[in-house]
Parts: C-alpha cells; sequence; structure tokens
C-alpha cells in the first residue's frame, strides 16, 4: 500500500512552528536586527510582505531604509530613485563609523576615525546590500534588479515617487505601483520595504504623528501594505522641548499582530538610527 507524503500549506505550517520552538530559525522571517522592531512585529519582515515607512519631510525615512538594509542578512536589495550608488554606500560607511559627511567630503577625518571607516568597509566588504540607482521609473527596472539579485531577503524602494513616470494622474499610478511592489514581494519570495512622503499630513494641527490617512493615494497602502510604519521626530517640530534625537516607529497597520509604537534614537550628525535597547 503506497502512502502518500503530505505536504499540504497547514502540514508545512505546523511543522515551521514546530522548528521554531526548539529554536530553529523560521526561513519566512527576516530580522531586522534592531531588537524593538523585531519584537513588536514578531520577530522581524515576513518574506511576501509590503512593508511601508513614511514620514514628513526629513524626518529620516531613507536614513532608517539605508539602516536596515545594512542589517538584514541575507543581503538587501537597496533601489534608490534619490542618489547616486557611490552617494548611498558613502552614507553607509558614515552611519557605521560614526563619521560625519561633510568630514568625509572634505577629507578631514581624524586618524581614529580613518581607522573606523577602514574597518568597517572591510566589515561590509561580504554583507553589504546591492545598491542600483532608479532612473526609468517603471516597475519592469524594479523587476529585473530583483531578478538579478537572487539572494537577496529584503527589497527597499526608496522611495515611492521615484516610480512615478508621467504627471497626471499622479495618485492613481503610484497607488498601482505600490500594488505592483505588493505583487513583486509575493512572486520573488522577498520582503519589500517601501519608503514613501505623506502628502496628506496636515502640519498645522497639533499631533504631527503620521497616520494612515496621511499616506493618501486613495488608502492604496492601507490596503495592499501588510506593515505600515509612521516614523515621527519632535525635534522637526519643537527643538527647544529636550527631544534630541527621539524617533518613534509607529505601527499604524500590522496585518499580523497589534499596533503599537518603537523608541528610537535618531544621531543627525551621522543620519544614524539606533534603537534604544542598544548601547550607541
Amino acid at each position: 500500500m503506497t502512502h502518500r507524503t503530505d505536504i499540504s500549506p497547514l502540514t508545512r505550517v505546523v511543522a515551521r512552528l514546530d522548528r521554531t520552538s526548539v529554536g530553529d530559525v523560521d526561513p519566512a522571517i527576516v530580522p531586522t536586527r534592531f531588537p524593538s522592531i523585531d519584537r513588536a512585529i514578531g520577530g522581524g519582515f515576513r518574506r511576501g510582505d509590503l512593508i511601508v515607512v513614511g514620514g514628513d519631510d526629513s524626518a529620516g525615512c531613507s536614513a532608517l531604509g539605508l539602516a536596515i538594509a545594512l542589517r538584514v542578512f541575507p543581503r538587501a536589495l537597496l533601489l534608490t530613485g534619490e542618489m547616486q550608488a557611490e552617494r548611498a554606500y558613502e552614507r553607509a560607511l558614515a552611519m557605521g563609523a560614526k563619521v560625519s559627511l561633510e568630514s568625509m567630503r572634505l577629507g578631514v577625518v581624524s586618524e581614529e576615525e580613518r581607522a573606523r571607516l577602514a574597518t568597517v568597509a572591510v566589515t561590509l566588504r561580504d554583507r553589504a546590500p546591492v545598491i542600483e540607482t532608479i532612473t526609468s521609473g517603471t516597475m519592469s527596472a524594479i523587476d529585473r534588479a530583483v531578478e538579478a539579485t537572487p539572494d537577496a531577503s529584503v527589497v527597499v524602494v526608496d522611495p515611492l515617487e521615484c516610480l512615478l513616470d508621467r504627471d497626471s494622474g499622479r495618485d492613481e499610478a503610484l497607488g498601482f505601483a505600490v500594488l505592483a511592489l505588493k505583487r513583486l514581494a509575493l512572486r520573488r519570495n522577498v520582503a519589500v520595504l517601501l519608503t514613501t512622503h505623506l502628502p496628506q499630513l496636515d502640519r498645522v494641527r497639533h499631533d504631527r504623528r503620521p497616520r494612515l490617512t496621511d499616506f493618501g493615494l486613495g488608502g492604496a497602502i492601507g490596503t495592499h501594505a501588510d506593515l505600515v510604519l509612521g516614523l515621527y521626530r519632535e525635534e522637526l517640530y519643537e527643538a527647544d522641548l529636550g527631544v534630541s534625537g527621539a524617533a518613534e516607529l509607529l505601527l499604524l497597520k500590522n496585518r499580523d499582530g497589534a499596533r503599537g509604537y518603537v523608541d528610537l534614537y535618531f544621531d543627525q550628525r551621522f543620519s544614524r538610527f539606533e534603537d534604544v535597547l542598544e548601547e550607541f
């Protein structure tokens, strides 16, 4: 009598639960390696998910996207529409070595800073994210870049607006791009981290912490994203309140868990985010 092997989705879920309960790593989860973030979202990003992080101008969404790309393993793919790849790597070195970009560009770094930069460069050599500049503004370019980086576990697209390839029908075009990125995450079995501005943010309201409605686009992000994060820094609005560096990452939508927030620290000198559970 032939016995059929049960490889149903339910069986795979239970098997994965059993492996996780004895300490094995769940291959479907990619830790951000920000301890507070991972704790809040169930261990990390899930492959197949679309994660969106948005904030006001200068809040640091691009810096946070780069910081996560530098930490995740296996490597990340960072697609940027805002700078050349060399400048992004320059920022990565500055963040990792805690050296200001201004000092690096002027060539006025101390011997200690130079040594830190060299150490970070060696550390990143084998695990640095693949960084490419988006110039075509089409999803086909994104898909080609992902296909060319088969070992990527997280794809960072920074920002959503770089996918706008026409002036008319802006919201409709960007809303469709959000849906296309969700489909890409499912098709390629990667986590897609998307940064975006907040076109509907009311800067005169008393509490300017991001809300889901601030993302606009006819609700496309709230509909298609699995995890929506709002980045908020009080010092952008109230610089004299003694909150320098304080940052909040709000979980505005969490398809697999509770909402809430995470405290982070932002060192503006190096455009560097730190977890409050870590030693700076």
